[in-house]
């Protein structure tokens, strides 16, 4: 099946800020912990970015490998090497966060050591991760197409149509706290509207699977914003292609106040 390898290469790179968000937030995270308990310039601080990184590496990889299988339908060459492009790019980034924040501990050659170790436990992940995605695989499990994509794919024959809600990237904890609760309302007003009663089980299961990961996020005091911004504009737009753009108007509009239009 021929594919869009631009929009492919683009949705994945815009993934790495996110990424890179992530990774700061859990290391300033693990190092305030650290200093309040004293132990900031320590071997503990140098295990605990290792498996930071060992994390937010695998996370991150694992999500790109589900969204570009169901985006190509499959694992040929060209998306094998987007994949593979997206997972280098992720490595570079991790690492030089890591080394430059565990030479600031000043441990000398401890550091160097460890750092050895990071780099060559990424590397191990990546080409496992890669291996397993040109056979078809994510860990143990065979890669399985999404219900979303193929209610998608029946719509409008644009697999790439997704994510393309109008919502900015300027998120407000704020507006969020203050619009959380009505957002949860909003999605469940959808999934007993009458626009909502028309489709089909298969719509409505791909609706509704999606919905149940922006609520997941939304009940949260603190949300991972990047995966609050990414399924809720999945379900924006998964709403508009089947035809209900009444219903989830307020959604759209919710989402905004958050991220910014």
């Amino acid at each position: 099946m021929a594919f869009d390898t631009s929009y492919l290469g683009r949705s994945l790179d815009n993934r790495l800020p996110d990424v890179y968000e992530t990774l700061v937030r859990e290391i300033n995270s693990v190092q305030a912990k650290h200093a309040a308990a004293g132990r900031l310039q320590s071997g503990a601080t140098l295990t605990a970015f290792e498996e930071i990184a060992a994390s937010q590496f695998k996370s991150a990889v694992a999500d790109a490998s589900k969204f570009t299988f169901e985006f190509t339908a499959g694992h040929e060459p060209e998306a094998q090497a987007c994949l593979k492009n997206f997972a280098n790019r992720v490595q570079q980034m991790i690492m030089a966060e890591i080394s430059e924040n565990a030479d600031r501990l000043n441990l000398g050659a401890v550091t160097a050591t460890q750092i050895e170790k990071v780099r060559a436990k990424l590397e191990r992940f990546k080409e496992q991760a890669l291996s397993d995605f040109s056979h078809g695989m994510q860990g143990s499990e065979r890669l399985r197409r999404d219900p979303l994509v193929s209610v998608i794919t029946n719509q409008t024959n644009s697999p790439g149509s997704i994510q393309q809600v109008g919502i900015g990237d300027s998120f407000s904890q704020t507006a969020f706290t203050q619009n959380h609760n009505e957002l949860v309302a909003a999605i469940d007003r959808v999934l007993i509207s009458q626009e909502f009663s028309r489709l089909s089980p298969e719509q409505k299961e791909a609706f509704s699977d999606t919905a149940a990961v922006v609520k997941e996020e939304a009940i949260k005091a603190e949300p991972d914003v990047g995966k609050l911004k990414r399924w809720g504009s999945r379900l924006v737009d998964l709403g508009k292609e089947l035809g209900m753009k009444v219903a989830t108007a307020e959604i759209v509009h919710l989402l905004a106040k958050m991220f910014g239009a």
